[in-house]
């Protein structure tokens, strides 16, 4: 692949120019080994909001389109495993979340400022208002502060079953994936935040909370599209010769 997968997708727009958010068969996966589907969701949750403007708890992540100046196109708002089932699960198997440092550009801010010394930042499956626990798990990762604040270039990772023995998670219905802030690892509650600071802000910085998840799903059954091709044409029982 020259490109890493994206959980980004959308349909070519057939609606004369108007938004298409009408989607088949997504968000796009590989057939890497047979059998097996395998995803990579990608995205970040922006970060404007100084400390005294007040602090965010918890985050839908962005999931950016390639298509970042066609307006039919747009960003999927949510990290959501979708399309699984009892009998055709979801195996999650990499969860990472960090924080952007930029290129020295002057556009990416330099830290993530926290409403506690030792909050835990974290990227993992819950509710809108609460988290599930993810203290060391494979479907969730977490960054904790050290003094009020998380360095851009930090990062964390969920527990790695190829190497850890750890389980994979197995999902059988739909889960969405967001950034909460608590007080460790393990909390099922939302507590404090997180926001940049005001000389940041004032130099028009943004900071990034990035996130990624990648699980493997079997493949779908065949269907006629996969064999259509091989089977033999049907001959007309009047068709000259015949």
């Amino acid at each position: 692949m020259a490109e890493p997968l994206n959980g980004w997708y959308q349909n070519i727009d057939t609606t004369g120019g108007a938004q298409n958010n009408a989607s088949k068969a997504g968000p796009t996966s590989v057939l890497a080994t047979p059998g097996w589907r395998y995803f990579q969701l990608r995205g970040y949750v922006p970060v404007t909001n100084t400390t005294g403007a007040g602090y965010t708890s918890v985050a839908d992540v962005i999931i950016p389109s390639p298509y970042k100046n066609d307006d039919t196109r747009v960003n999927v708002t949510g990290l959501t495993i979708s399309d699984v089932s009892a009998e055709v699960p979801g195996y999650v198997y990499r969860t990472t979340i960090s924080i952007a440092s930029g290129w020295g550009d002057g556009r990416i801010a330099s830290e993530l400022v926290t409403s506690g010394a030792t909050q835990v930042i974290g990227v993992g499956p819950g509710t809108a208002t609460a988290p599930e626990d993810a203290s060391g798990i494979v479907d969730g990762a977490n960054l904790t502060a050290a003094s009020n604040s998380i360095a851009a270039g930090s990062a964390a990772y969920g527990a790695c079953p190829l190497v850890s023995g750890v389980e994979y998670v197995e999902v059988t219905g739909e889960s969405t994936y967001r950034v909460y802030s608590k007080t460790q690892s393990s909390s099922t509650s939302l507590n404090g935040g997180w926001a940049i600071s005001d000389a940041d802000a004032a130099a028009g910085n943004t900071g990034y909370i990035l996130v990624e998840l990648c699980y493997i799903q079997p493949d779908v059954a065949m269907e006629y599209d996969d064999i259509e091709q091989y089977i033999p044409y049907k001959i007309a029982s009047n068709y000259p010769g015949y």
